[in-house]
Order: C-alpha cells, then sequence, then structure tokens
C-alpha cells in the first residue's frame, strides 16, 4: 500500500514535442524533425498571481508609453546604429534576421563511428529527435532509411546546429527501440547531443613537487582496498525512479494539506537521498571500511584522537593570529594621543580602522559603525 501511495504522489508529464526543426541532409533533401525532451530535473510549478478580491488568475501585459505625448507605442520599436555620424534604424525583423546563423536549424555535416563519441563530450541534457510528415511529405521514410544505416553501420551523425544564441556542433546518436511485454521502453530516434568547443575540455593537470616533500600517491593496495570498498557500497539494480527529491516531496505535501484541508500537522517526508546506514552496517561492509582504514592510515590509528589534535591546533593557530593582531594594535595605537583626541573633537577624523586600533588593544568589541565605535571610546575614556 506504501508503494502504491508513493506513486499516486509522483507527477507524470505527458510527452510534448518542444519545437519543430528541419534537418538538411544534403541539397534538395529535408526531414522535418520533432524534438523532445526526455530526460530533465522535475521543478515546483510556476507561480500564479492571483486577484485578491474575486481569486482568479491574472495576466500580465507589458504596454511602451510614448514619454512625450504619453500615448501608447503599438508600433513595433526601432533599433539604430550610428554609421558615419549618421544613425541607421533597424526593425527587430531585421535584427532578427541579422542575428540568424543559418536559414537552417540543423545541417548535416557527416558519420563518423560511435567508439568517437567519449562520454565526456556530453556537458547538458540531449534533444530527442523524432519525424513528422506535417511540414514536410516523405519525412518519416526519409527518417527511417537514414536511422536504420546509421544502426547497421554503428556511426553518429555530425550536425551543425545553428541557433541565434549559440551556434555549435552536436552529435546525432541513434537509438534502437527496447520493448517488452508490457509495452515500449525505449523509443527509436536520435539524439541530439550538444558537443563541448575547444575550451569546454581541459588537459591533463601535471602534478608539481611539494616544497614540504615529495608527493604521497596510493600504493596498489591501497588502490585495491578503495575499489573492493566502493564495489562492497555500489547499490545492485540502481534506478533513478527508487528515490524521490525530498524538497518536491515536501512541497507537494505542503499543496495536499491546503487544497483539502487537512487539519493537523504536515505529514513528515523520508529523505531517501540519505545514506542507508543500517545497510552500511553489513558484516562485509565493515570489514571492506576497516581494511581500507587500515591499509591507509595504519592499525595503530585513532580517528577520535586525530580530530581533537586537528581542532587544537585550529584553535591554537586562531589564538595566535589574535594575538598577534593584539600586539600590531597595541603598538599603533601608541601613536596616538587618545585623551587629547577625545578632548578636541578629533576622533572623527580618523578612519575606522584607526579607531579599531585603541579598541583592539583594550579588547573592545568592534562591531557597529564609525559613531559607535567613536562612543565606544569616549566610554572607555570616561569622557
Amino acid at each position: 500500500f506504501e508503494d502504491l501511495t508513493n506513486q499516486l504522489r509522483k507527477r507524470i508529464y505527458k510527452k510534448r514535442a518542444v519545437r519543430k526543426i528541419t534537418l538538411m541532409v544534403a541539397d534538395g533533401l529535408s526531414i522535418g524533425l520533432h524534438t523532445y525532451a526526455l530526460v530533465r530535473p522535475a521543478e515546483t510549478g510556476t507561480i500564479t498571481w492571483l486577484d485578491s478580491i474575486t481569486n482568479m488568475p491574472l495576466k500580465s501585459e507589458r504596454s511602451y508609453i510614448c514619454a512625450d505625448t504619453g500615448a501608447l507605442v503599438t508600433e513595433p520599436l526601432l533599433r539604430f546604429e550610428t554609421y558615419q555620424n549618421e544613425k541607421v534604424k533597424f526593425s527587430l525583423d531585421e535584427l532578427s534576421e541579422i542575428r540568424k546563423v543559418t536559414s537552417v536549424p540543423l545541417r548535416l555535416l557527416g558519420f563518423k563511428p560511435l567508439h568517437c563519441l567519449k562520454d565526456y563530450h556530453n556537458l547538458r541534457p540531449a534533444t530527442f529527435l523524432y519525424p513528422s510528415d506535417e511540414e514536410i511529405s516523405g519525412s518519416i521514410c526519409a527518417f527511417i532509411a537514414l536511422y536504420r544505416a546509421m544502426l547497421r553501420f554503428q556511426k553518429y551523425g555530425v550536425g551543425f546546429y545553428g541557433n541565434s544564441q549559440s551556434p555549435q556542433l552536436v552529435a546525432l546518436v541513434p537509438q534502437e527501440e527496447v520493448t517488452s511485454s508490457s509495452g515500449q521502453i525505449d523509443p527509436p530516434g536520435l539524439h541530439m547531443i550538444y558537443l563541448p568547443y575547444s575550451d569546454d575540455i581541459r588537459r591533463n593537470e601535471k602534478l608539481h613537487m611539494s616544497t614540504d616533500g615529495p608527493i604521497s600517491r596510493a600504493s596498489k593496495e591501497q588502490i585495491d582496498k578503495a575499489a573492493a570498498m566502493i564495489k562492497k557500497l555500489e547499490l545492485k539494480e540502481f534506478s533513478v525512479y527508487q528515490i524521490s527529491n525530498p524538497a518536491l516531496q515536501r512541497h507537494y505535501a505542503i499543496l495536499q494539506v491546503l487544497a483539502l484541508d487537512e487539519n493537523g500537522e504536515l505529514p513528515e517526508v523520508k529523505d531517501e537521498t540519505m545514506p542507508d546506514e543500517e545497510s552500511m552496517q553489513r558484516p562485509g561492509i565493515t570489514k571492506a571500511v576497516q581494511e581500507f582504514k587500515e591499509v591507509v592510515y595504519g592499525t595503530d590509528y585513532d580517528f577520535e584522537e586525530a580530530k581533537a589534535e586537528k581542532a587544537k591546533a585550529k584553535v591554537s593557530e586562531a589564538s595566535l593570529k589574535r594575538k598577534a593582531a593584539s600586539e600590531v594594535a597595541t603598538k599603533e595605537a601608541g601613536n596616538y594621543d587618545w585623551s587629547e583626541l577625545a578632548d578636541t573633537g578629533k576622533l572623527k577624523d580618523l578612519t575606522v580602522v584607526e579607531l579599531k586600533y585603541y579598541l583592539t588593544a583594550h579588547n573592545l568589541p568592534l562591531t557597529g559603525k564609525k559613531e559607535v565605535l567613536m562612543n565606544k571610546i569616549l566610554t572607555h575614556l570616561r569622557k
């Protein structure tokens, strides 16, 4: 019953076409496509403004008003660029045409073997492409022929995606249809993967020798023990659908209480992203973790003692910094005649840093604006 309840709390999104684009395979041969977003992060719904009296949704509109006459500007706004002391005017449509990189949204450039495409080439969620005969007749037949050839020869297409914001190269990777007794699992089509620019991929960083001594490297035994520990902690048959977003679950729980006018406390939402401490206490996992600790830190290493020593060193370091700052402030404060400055009213001529020299030297609070700091000094001097 609990699993059924959790399924009811999940929001189901219907797959709708994001936009329509055209794939130009060659001169005179184009394919009409629909683009889909198969995987995207789930987010809370957008805010809807309501009328405070009727509780009906409000629609916001923006209008341009002439600064000289106060009349509504209904004509499209013009832009201009100064060229040879003359203002050349452009309409919004003309500017849109200037920014357009190409008239074809997607152009096929060639093919490459699938092994040339690496995992680190995928920097953002891909877009799924599926054919449609709405705009161009025969697109489905041409797409199927191209799709089957790419699957048969284990190739992916390289294309130029020429949008106005960030034109870039894309990889068109075919996905074979996967079905089961319950229906279709993965649809047939092409994944459009946005390939990185040259400066998006960093080169391998070189290790430089430290001034304190040689850089320690993990031994083969340490690497093997780390791999064994990770293998023990690996989740079997993991799926992203097994873990719910706790923030979204709490959001929908609050909406449920408000919508159904339920009285009482909010239902407790279990955070499934936290580690399962009970499962991590199994003998196999604890043994692997203990062997990793021993081979890295040694058998006599005490974590609690090391933690206490580290905290003690941090406290001592902070106290040394405070002591050094106090010594500097005391030395700097000795350069001023504070009683005379207070009597003559010249404290206001000093900067905040100079005022804090006196406060630090006498262990007084440093918070507040300049007037507050001056009052603290006058109070301490009993002026």
